[in-house]
């Protein structure tokens, strides 16, 4: 059963009502060199809430609905969540697509819901809107480096305008009184590094944590990220959270990230897709569980099957288009012959559906390729037929 959150109790997956003041920063911010190094790793908090895990699964645009949420939340590990940004406007005006990316469920928890637009007023109208349905967290999109996003003066643009932005966050800040959060990017170019003095200025107005992505808008998701980047941000607040983001792809990477960089939390995006289980192996790991882990190959198919079926159970037959895209992302992972892969991003029935992923399971392995399809051209936001 789907509905919006307004059905269910008000702050679910809130400790209490009202928002903390920083206590401080958070225990394991800084790792103590060695790999194998586990302490004062989960909970964490953010503002008045106690998130499971320092593993987040970041927003992507296009990628991170709620049957992906889902899904992933059944391997186990996944702490925070966050939906595909939303524009501001188009919620307040109960656009249906605005309306579908913020679906939830009660296995769908912890939650936050991304917004984004370049009117303040409008931004803390939309995350009163969403205060008053139930959602316990808002996180506010400053680094999105998309055209269309930017042209509208949101996303990775704001970020340029410090007295703009800076206004934006505190009228969202003062208008609701769930935790607020901000993501962005470390800068516009190489040249506008403006994230540190952002981070510290978005604490002093009262937001609960700082999601940095350790590129700048002209890189896109090119290059490398950059782990001194995140680290100014980190040394620039005083007791926020700060959760670093970009390529994580593995549990060492994403310990790399942390002791790198001092974050308290690590955000996963484009890895989740391409390693479902990423979030297991980092539970696991953080259980002092350090043997290799795979699932099987009935898994990695029932996995699949999984994630379709339950966007299906939201948007019915429609969910043959959506989900044709992460067939690109899956593929080498879950072992699915090229061949295979290629009638997935093409299939348009269920039936189809149910035909290929036999014929996977009969098949699985004989990929002959390790790198995902989607990494030879990453494409650049929602890409329905991609």
């Amino acid at each position: 059963m789907f509905f919006l959150h307004s059905l269910m109790p008000h702050g679910f997956d809130t400790l209490r009502p009202t928002r903390s003041a920083p206590s401080g920063r958070q225990p394991g911010a800084q790792l103590m060199p060695g790999a194998t190094e586990t302490a004062c790793q989960s909970p964490i908090r953010i503002g008045d809430r106690l998130i499971p895990t320092r593993y987040f699964l970041a927003p992507l645009a296009g990628y991170t609905h709620l049957a992906f949420r889902r899904a992933l939340r059944e391997l186990g590990g996944l702490g925070l969540a966050t939906t595909d940004l939303v524009h501001a406007t188009s919620l307040l005006a109960e656009n249906r697509k605005s309306l579908d990316l913020i679906v939830t469920h009660p296995e769908d928890r912890p939650l936050s819901i991304q917004i984004f637009g370049s009117k303040a007023e409008v931004l803390a109208r939309a995350a009163r809107w969403l205060e008053d349905r139930g959602y316990a967290g808002i996180d506010i999109n400053m680094g999105c480096p998309m055209a269309k996003v930017n042209g509208q003066g949101g996303g990775a643009r704001i970020a340029c305008q410090f007295d703009a932005a800076s206004e934006l966050v505190n009228q969202v800040v003062n208008a609701v009184r769930v935790p607020v959060t901000v993501k962005m990017r470390l800068g516009w170019d190489a040249e506008s590094l403006t994230a540190p003095e952002l981070a510290a200025e978005f604490e002093r107005l009262g937001v609960a944590a700082i999601t940095i992505h350790g590129r700048t808008r002209a890189q896109g998701f090119h290059g490398s990220v950059d782990l001194d980047g995140i680290r100014s941000v980190v040394d620039a607040v005083h007791s926020i959270p700060v959760v670093g983001n970009g390529d994580v792809r593995s549990v060492n990477d994403a310990l790399r990230m942390r002791q790198a960089t001092g974050c308290a939390a690590v955000a996963i995006g484009r890895g989740a897709m391409l390693d479902p289980w990423l979030f297991h192996r980092l539970e696991r790991f953080e259980r002092g569980d350090e043997s290799p882990f795979e699932p099987t190959p009935d898994e990695q198919v029932d996995f699949l099957r999984r994630h379709f079926f339950l966007m299906v159970e939201q948007h019915g037959d429609y969910s043959c288009v959506l989900f044709r895209k992460f067939a690109a992302w899956y593929g080498a992972k879950l072992g699915i012959p090229e061949e295979l892969e290629a009638r997935l991003r093409q299939f348009s029935s269920c039936e189809a559906f149910d035909r290929i992923t036999d014929e996977i399971r009969e098949r699985h392995g004989e990929r002959q390729s390790n790198i995902a399809t989607a990494l030879i051209k990453v494409p650049n936001g929602p890409v329905e037929r991609w």
